[in-house]
């Protein structure tokens, strides 16, 4: 019963590849034919008159025939704002024109039969479709083709990414049944950006666009990649401004450039670091931290296995560092030995304890990321435009079937909230006049734990990291 309900789309036909021209004609039909009622009842009787006169008076003329034009004129500018209305809120033509861009798709790449048809002694052609269904939800465009094991089976395997190269959208997620297949793609995806101000914690989930949220508790750590110009500072930033509230935010900034500016900010006081040497300490203090959450937890009158940060009212930890790669290729090997050692225990073992890493940089290579640190990141965002092979950095050599498509926007890139398909981003938007100096300056301080008088033992860090299920990830 289900299946014979099931609405996959409109099904797409050889006369769509020009139902778009025709649908325009068709609108703009009621005023040729009012512009031609006009030239009837008003041109034509002045002209059977100079006829009669043999003088032909163009000065008579002047005003009927400026309100013919007049009468095409705008009624052909009333169509092009609608038109482009309608492109722009995704509207009638706009679907119409996705339509018609799909069957001349088919067309031109040869997805076709050709069925002959024999009348009066003379053949013709006629063209024929597969099964194609176009069905768009506003937010999602649903494009059904078959995969039947006929023999366009393969293309439409891999058309996904002329989907989305064809509608500049995402591919989100297939649905497969028995002989099709659906691809789901994200469009209007601008329309969800949101403004800094929107920009919140709620429940452990900072909102960044309408739609996407990082969970830090469920997908920790996060990796940022951007190139110059791109937003990633701005980002950062904005981070930091909703981060900052409901715990604690250490940042380092190795190049020593717009993040060390917040080092002068009370509310940042010995939160900024920067030099190698102060860095390390840095993501040493964070594993420390760490190390005395677990133990802290475990001596709490609540106590309850399994139970993370968040059961206990615990506030979180997060370390940014910029430049990432910039600062790792800086270091001789003992040191970055020590610090992807602090790292690495981080990403695979701090989530329980509410400690979180950030880490930003131009160009995730994964040899500035040892030991599977990169791999382990699973939320990562992208602004600005980058490389084809930085996209394959970012977001896993497994999407190399992806049209990651660039666009002049700042803060505009991909995302993957950890569902491992990436998808468009837009960073919340901040105003030009924006001073983020000007906003810390008047927040009140961090949330801190004070971990202080627990000052465990190897022993009792051991113990801990038993009893929250993390010897499976010691060395």
């Amino acid at each position: 019963m289900q299946s014979l309900i099931h609405y996959r789309g409109i099904r797409i036909r050889p006369y769509h590849r020009n139902v778009y021209l025709r649908y325009l004609l068709f609108l703009w039909t009621p005023f040729l034919m009012a512009a031609g009622v006009y030239g009837y009842f008003v041109l034509y009787p002045l002209l059977q008159v100079m006829q009669e006169r043999q003088a032909f008076d163009y000065q008579a003329l002047v005003f009927p025939v400026t309100g013919l034009l007049l009468i095409l004129f705008f009624s052909l500018l009333g169509l092009i704002i609608i038109r482009r209305s309608s492109f722009l809120k995704g509207g009638f033509f706009f679907r119409v024109y996705q339509r018609q861009m799909l069957a001349r798709m088919l067309e031109s790449n040869g997805l076709y039969e050709k069925k002959e048809r024999k009348n009066n002694e003379r053949t013709t052609e006629k063209m024929l479709f597969p099964k194609v269904y176009y069905r768009n939800t506003k937010e999602i465009l649903y494009l059904t083709v078959p995969t039947d094991g006929m023999k366009w089976h393969d293309r439409f395997q891999k058309i996904a990414k002329t989907f989305e190269e064809m509608y500049l959208a995402d591919f989100i997620d297939e649905q497969k049944e028995m002989g099709l297949t659906t691809y789901a793609l994200m469009v209007d995806v601008r329309s969800k950006r949101i403004g800094i101000e929107d920009c919140v914690v709620t429940n452990g989930q900072v909102k960044l666009m309408e739609g996407v949220v990082w969970d830090y508790a469920e997908v920790p750590h996060m990796l940022i990649v951007g190139g110059t110009g791109g937003g990633k500072t701005y980002l950062i930033l904005t981070l930091i401004q909703a981060l900052v509230k409901v715990g604690t935010v250490d940042i380092c900034d190795p190049k020593e450039a717009d993040l060390k500016d917040l080092e002068n900010i009370p509310l940042f006081h010995r939160h900024v670091f920067y030099g190698t040497k102060w860095i390390t300490r840095c993501l040493k203090n964070a594993v420390d931290e760490m190390n005395r959450r677990y133990v802290y937890m475990k001596l709490l009158p609540n106590y309850t296995t399994g139970k993370n940060f968040a059961f206990y009212d615990i506030p979180p930890y997060f370390v940014i560092v910029d430049e990432w790669a910039a600062f790792f290729t800086t270091l001789n090997y003992k040191e970055q030995d020590e610090i992807l050692g602090y790292v690495k225990q981080l990403v695979l073992k701090a989530r329980q304890a509410g400690v979180f890493l950030i880490l930003a940089t131009q160009r995730p290579d994964a040899e500035n990321f040892g030991g599977g640190v990169r791999d382990n990141i699973l939320f990562r965002i992208s602004v600005g435009k980058l490389q084809e092979q930085g996209y394959y950095m970012s977001f896993g050599d497994e999407h190399k079937g992806k049209a990651f498509i660039n666009k002049p926007i700042k803060g505009r890139g991909y995302v993957d909230d950890g569902s491992a398909v990436p998808r468009e981003f837009y960073a919340p938007f901040v105003p030009k006049n924006y001073d983020f100096l000007e906003v810390f300056k008047k927040m009140d301080a961090m949330k801190l734990l004070d971990t202080r008088e627990v000052d465990p033992t190897q022993e009792e860090i051991e113990g801990a990291h038993h009893s929250f299920g993390l010897d499976e990830l010691e060395e």
